[in-house]
């Protein structure tokens, strides 16, 4: 069984664009949250396979939320038991 661990940073971001009635662009939050904007362009794309402390707490902090609210558990559906033929 595989395991997903999504982040929300897309989500949040365009929220918070509704919110604000603006475009805000990576760069900015990349300004504010003093990540990289490659970074975040990885957040944004869900493309992250190494989740940094640092990077959720800044991530956190902009959008004010907890880090349960940043990312969502989605685990693959369990394969079906296999049912094993009878020794002949």
């Amino acid at each position: 069984m595989n395991v997903a661990i999504n982040n929300r940073f897309g989500i949040l971001l365009a929220e918070k664009r509704v919110q604000e009635k603006r475009n805000i662009p990576l760069s900015e939050v990349a300004h504010e949250t003093g990540i990289p904007y490659k970074t975040l362009y990885g957040w944004q794309n869900n493309t992250v396979t190494r989740f940094d402390v640092h990077v959720i707490n800044a991530i956190c902090k902009y959008f004010g939320v907890k880090p349960g609210e940043l990312f969502d558990y989605v685990p693959d559906e369990e394969e079906p038991a296999q049912t094993k033929k009878p020794a002949r």
